[in-house]
């Protein structure tokens, strides 16, 4: 895919006009992911991308939801690549960001007509994920490498695949209603208590370890929620619950197989309804999640589904989007089915 300057008219009946994108490419960086390491890194980085991938502009991230900010801006201005250097975190904002340019929060969950998702999507920068950041799940599903050049060479060969993505409305703590589009996760319960918990130890420990000591405290202090779990529209459970997650991909928790059924790119979200357990009983099973055998309790329920509702009898426990601790219930989740396209190796694309 070249990257030299010009730019390239494409057509957008969603506006009934011709909108005409770059072929401009963002690198949108993130100092702070991999301990630091990106940061400390960004020089050389810089020459190892701009030698495989032409030139580029540079946007390096100082604080939470800037790079929200970032691509919603680039994406408005029609940037026609976007190369994210960091995590799974940044990922997630800079997926945000994009899906919240030009209307994006109008996405209806049919993709039918005109103003459909999938359409849509064609008016956005195309995604190139690099390894720089520590879980790399979202990458997991896509099969990306986890080699830098490697990385770069998928990204310069400009093969896309359109993916799902989702949109996810919760409480800011306040009483205030917020939204946020998601692009890998959004889940409640030993999910967000163990987010809150994996920064302090992965910065020493790695990614994995940090999440399985982070995963093993969340259950020790565990206590199960009482929440009614809404699944499109029809109730399917009232009562406690251990965890509830909306996946897009299959992996979470740097490699935890937590949703082994879901596909990047149906049109549907995978839900994993995890009911009420103990402490020594997820302790033990701990290892199955990892291993993607956890369906196998029968506590343990996956729903394939578009919507995913989630209302707590009492207060607003914490949410984790995207492995990231924001806001808290009551949540509604919904599929953005073909919102994104992302740079994917040769043969594997659509």
């Amino acid at each position: 895919m070249s990257s030299a300057p010009g730019r390239v008219p494409e057509a957008c009946s969603r506006f009934g006009t011709v909108r005409v994108v770059s072929r401009e490419t963002l690198v949108i960086l993130n100092p702070a992911s991999a301990g630091g390491g990106t940061g400390r890194r960004s020089e050389a980085l810089r020459h190892r991308i701009e030698s495989i991938c032409g030139p580029a502009h540079f946007v390096s991230t100082g604080a939470p939801g800037d790079a929200i900010r970032i691509a919603q801006a680039a994406t408005e201005r029609g940037v026609g690549r976007i190369l994210v250097a960091g995590g799974d975190g940044t990922t997630s904002e800079v997926v945000s960001g994009v899906l919240s340019a030009l209307g994006s929060d109008s996405f209806a969950v049919a993709t039918t007509g005109t103003g459909s998702a999938r359409e849509t999507a064609s008016q956005r920068p195309l995604l190139g994920l690099l390894p720089l950041g520590s879980g790399w799940d979202l990458a997991r599903s896509l099969g990306l490498p986890r080699s830098l050049d490697e990385a770069l060479a998928v990204i310069e060969a400009g093969e896309w695949r359109s993916i799902d993505a989702g949109r996810v409305e919760y409480s800011d703590g306040f009483g205030n209603r917020c939204a946020r589009h998601f692009a890998n996760e959004v889940g409640v319960g030993l999910s967000a208590s163990a987010v809150c918990l994996v920064g302090r130890t992965s910065k020493r420990l790695g990614a994995r370890m940090g999440f399985i000591i982070g995963a093993v405290g969340a259950i020790l202090s565990h206590r199960t929620l009482d929440v009614a779990v809404e699944i499109d529209g029809k109730r399917v459970h009232d009562g406690p619950v251990s965890m509830v997650v909306a996946a897009n991909g299959a992996f979470f928790g740097a490699g935890m197989r937590v949703a082994p059924g879901a596909v990047i790119d149906d049109g549907q979200l995978e839900i994993v309804l995890v009911r009420g357990l103990g402490v020594p009983r997820l302790l033990a099973n701990l290892p199955s999640l990892y291993l993607g055998r956890h369906g196998r309790h029968p506590k343990v329920s996956f729903h394939a589904a578009r919507t995913l509702c989630v209302i707590a009898k009492g207060g607003s426990p914490p949410i984790d989007v995207d492995g990231e601790a924001l806001g808290g219930l009551p949540l509604r989740a919904e599929v953005l089915p073909g919102a994104l396209r992302v740079l994917v190796p040769c043969g594997s694309g659509r």
